[in-house]
């Protein structure tokens, strides 16, 4: 996957100012920001340490090719894209997680900080107030980011930067969507923007046809949701299964939230059963920077 919609390290910031993060939309810097995890905000708590797609490689590293990661920033304009470290230094130019023009971003570096969750962990996002829980062979590729990635890394097709086989990412969706008519529509349009995100033209030469193979409502952290899966074709290989979930927010009542997974359909790859159990994973948390209410509710 790109990098994924997600909180990073603000380009902008330069001492002695405080560390602060900037929200990514998938394209573009926009003007949200909030203080840096760890970092000491009026009126902000530090953030807990939480156990957490090529995809959606946020905040990301995305050591992938999936549309959902956090990434360690180096200064730059607002133009650019989020930055990951990789196992080798990116060029001045780089403008991708990976030090390349694409969002998919190697998986580790010299610099890079061992991940920090095992299996059954739950990652929260505390803007949102849900967590995603860490399945077996997956893991948080940086302490900084929500974005979930499975272990197996290996190079893209169409680009000399590390991809990874799944990858699984939390984010926010517009309001006003109403009734469950609405969240199937709003799926189906999530669904279309993480493929496109996880699989780009750059990293997989393009989509060339996609299909649904699963689609319905569920239940998603005690919330009403509804969910679309597609297998999707691309011009250079691996193919994937990409799928969105959108769900209704357990805090707020007329936010809706999104979780955008993928997997590669190819031998190393995870099977497309953790896609569930990414979504069944999923678990209201506290609302707020590190808050957790212990509810582990999801179906």
């Amino acid at each position: 996957m790109t990098t994924p919609p997600g909180w990073y390290p603000d380009p902008g910031q330069t001492p002695p100012l405080p560390p602060q993060q900037r929200w990514w939309d998938g394209s573009a810097w926009t003007q949200h920001t909030r203080p840096a995890a760890g970092a000491a905000g009026p009126g902000v708590r530090k953030a807990g340490r939480g156990p957490l797609v090529a995809g959606i490689a946020g905040a990301v590293v995305l050591v992938a090719a999936l549309a959902v990661g956090g990434v360690l920033l180096a200064g730059g304009s607002d133009d650019e894209e989020p930055k990951a470290a990789s196992s080798s230094s990116p060029s001045p130019e780089a403008t991708g997680p990976d030090g390349k023009d694409d969002p998919h971003g190697d998986h580790g570096g010299q610099d890079s900080p061992a991940p920090e969750s095992s299996p059954g962990d739950v990652v929260p996002e505390p803007g949102l107030g849900v967590g995603l829980t860490v399945p077996e062979g997956w893991e948080r590729p940086d302490p900084d980011s929500g974005f979930v990635a499975h272990r197996t890394a290996y190079r893209c097709p169409g680009q000399e930067t590390n991809c990874v086989r799944g990858g699984a990412k939390l984010l926010p969706v517009s309001s006003g969507w109403e009734g469950e008519k609405a969240l199937k529509e709003a799926a189906e349009l999530q669904v279309a923007k993480n493929a496109k995100q996880s699989y780009s033209k750059k990293a997989y030469g393009g989509i060339t046809e996609h299909k649904v193979v699963e689609s319905g409502a569920v239940t998603v952290a005690g919330r009403p949701g509804y969910r679309v899966r597609w297998r999707v074709e691309n011009k250079l290989e691996p193919d994937a299964y990409v799928e969105a979930v959108v769900f209704r927010s357990p805090h707020l009542k007329n936010e809706i939230l999104a979780l955008w997974s993928s997997v590669d359909i190819a031998p190393g790859a995870p099977p497309a059963s953790d896609l569930d159990e990414l979504r069944k994973g999923v678990v209201r948390t506290g609302l707020g920077e590190g808050a957790d209410d212990g509810n582990r509710e999801a179906v």
